[in-house]
């Protein structure tokens, strides 16, 4: 028996359980609809800082980044900074506007206060589009990394996450989802950079490694276009700009000022973490752990940590990936029954719990099987944001600004970015490389603004 292997995944056990058991129990109190989506509401900006943090950083702005660097250099890395500055932006910006949704806990409800209660059951839906496909690809990540972190099949490895997420979810919403993301934030923030700092070690220092690193993989276009470089930035920042779990972090803070702090000290630390994974990937590929640049982060924790630490950035990986997936399972079900569902059919506080509950057990499972029978974790996620960047983000960004849109504006700003995403991908096939998302908010915006709410316009004329 290999004394090592043993105590390491030990360690990532014992942290796996204290974990559920901390979110389990945190989410004892949850006794209705509204605690199930929207937990106490009085968070702080430490915790807006710490759960918004964690639920952004998931298997592709970890791992995912580390193989990019990994193969082509720090291109991938460069067009990361572009959501670094979308979060600063939001939180300087945007985040003010919350004070006016008093009450809010979900998308959906803004949306409602809007632009009337057909706008929210719509949000509803395509939140829970969007958010089930991004659990589905956190989940397939979650069965590879585990299989190349313990020797777990990638089948196991995929059930064995999902039960764990689904455990805590189902029970405590997102109380206990909060909870598990302060712990998980802890670990990631401690055990990227110990993995970053022993394996520059073993390179022989930040000279040894700019030496083993081809010259080319320094340069941000080194396998893109200049136009290519831009999309990714501009999908970067836009594609989850005030995604469901993030939007939903903004409306449960203590109040607005407390949570843009949050949110900005969040924006501000996303940038060096995923400078960091970057590095990491590069240190991985200086030191030639693996010939498999998806392996580069799990082939280096085994490469370059002593037992022990081992386990604990091995933990870390496993909070990463789990952060992701609990954040966008809840904002899946908060979507599809507080917004989806309870609007045209109203439900009683306690048939909302429990259709909360059934609905995050089934969405979980769909997640698993998504996992199982599709491969490309890349298509999953982009057609997941489909539902959202093109349609939503910039009516919603409209609601926190402050501008004053009709109902019809979203109406039909909706149809302009679906149609512009649909003809720029598939008829056009994304001229100079550009993706259609970009383009379909693009339109979505310029079509909405067309749409002033006068009623709202007049009365603010007559009180002037």
């Amino acid at each position: 028996m290999n004394w090592q292997a043993v105590t390491d995944g030990a360690i990532v056990v014992g942290y796996v359980a204290l974990l559920a058991g901390m979110a389990l129990w945190s989410g004892r109190r949850v006794k209705s609809g509204e605690s199930f989506a929207a937990g106490e509401k009085t968070y702080g900006p430490w915790v807006i800082f710490a759960t918004l943090s964690a639920s952004y950083v998931g298997g592709g702005y970890s791992s995912g980044n580390a193989a990019a660097a990994f193969s082509s250099g720090i291109g991938t890395t460069c067009a990361l900074l572009g959501f670094s500055l979308s979060m600063i932006y939001i939180a300087r910006k945007l985040v003010p506007g919350v004070g006016k949704f008093v009450g809010v806990s979900t998308v959906g409800g803004v949306m409602e206060r809007m632009y009337g209660r057909p706008a929210r059951i719509v949000t509803g839906w395509l939140s829970f589009l969007c958010c089930a496909g991004v659990v589905g690809a956190q989940m397939e990540t979650m069965g590879v990394v585990l299989h190349q972190l313990t020797g777990l099949s990638p089948t196991t490895g995929v059930l064995v996450g999902a039960a764990v997420v689904l455990a805590y979810t189902t029970f405590g919403g997102l109380q206990s989802v909060i909870v598990a993301d302060i712990l998980q934030f802890v670990l990631m923030a401690v055990g990227m950079p110990l993995l970053l700092f022993a394996g520059v070690r073993a390179c022989g220092g930040w000279g040894a490694l700019w030496d083993a690193v081809p010259p080319a993989y320094l340069n941000p276009l080194n396998t893109l276009t200049p136009a290519a470089f831009v999309s990714m930035f501009l999908a970067m920042a836009l594609g989850e700009a005030l995604a469901p779990p993030y939007t939903q972090r903004l409306l449960v803070g203590q109040n607005a000022a407390a949570t843009a702090k949050g949110t900005l000290w969040s924006g501000l630390f996303s940038a060096p973490f995923f400078v960091m994974t970057g590095l990491i990937g590069l240190v991985a590929f200086a030191l030639k752990v693996t010939p498999d640049s998806a392996q580069a982060m799990p082939a280096l924790i085994r490469a370059v940590l002593p037992v022990g630490v081992r386990g604990l950035v091995m933990a870390a990986m496993v909070s990463i990936l789990l952060s992701a997936s609990d954040s966008f399972l809840n904002s899946a079900t908060i979507g599809l029954i507080a917004d989806g569902v309870t609007p045209w059919y109203p439900l009683t506080q306690r048939q909302q719990l429990w259709g909360m509950r059934l609905a995050n057990v089934a969405t979980g499972m769909v997640g698993v099987l998504m996992a199982l029978l599709l491969e490309d974790v890349f298509s999953i996620l982009m057609t997941a944001y489909a539902f959202w960047c093109p349609l939503l983000l910039a009516p919603l960004a409209a609601a926190f600004a402050g501008w004053s849109l009709s109902p019809k504006g979203f109406w039909w700003g909706m149809a302009a970015g679906f149609t512009a995403t649909v003809v720029w991908n598939l008829c056009l096939k994304q001229p100079a490389g550009v993706d259609g998302g970009v383009i379909g908010l693009l339109c979505n915006g310029a079509v909405c603004t067309l749409f002033p709410n006068e009623k709202k316009q007049t009365k603010n004329a007559q009180v002037a």
